[in-house]
């Protein structure tokens, strides 16, 4: 597909025809996200980010289901090592 920039107030625009859009899963009055890139624009769909689950109360079953998947809790994670600095470091 070929356009052109065209001139919006003090703005520049393009139209994108239909086809592209379904083709490119962007839905009108979809939230994107535009950047330049090697000489070019690139316009992709924002993902909407997951929600923070805040409730502790559910906090023990999503660790079981969270090692079920092969994820590490994160006593396997740091080191059972650290230095006394770094210790102190992280006490609340």
């Amino acid at each position: 597909m070929e356009s052109s920039i065209r001139k919006i107030g003090n703005s520049f625009g393009v139209i994108l025809g239909k086809k592209l859009l379904e083709q490119s899963g962007i839905k009108t009055g979809s939230s994107i996200s535009i950047e330049a890139k090697d000489g070019a624009i690139i316009i992709k769909p924002r993902r909407k980010k997951r929600a923070v689950n805040r409730d502790l109360s559910t906090w023990r079953r999503q660790m079981k289901k969270a090692i079920k998947k092969g994820q590490k809790p994160e006593k396997s994670v740091w080191p059972d090592d650290m230095s006394k600095e770094a210790d102190k470091e992280w006490t609340w």
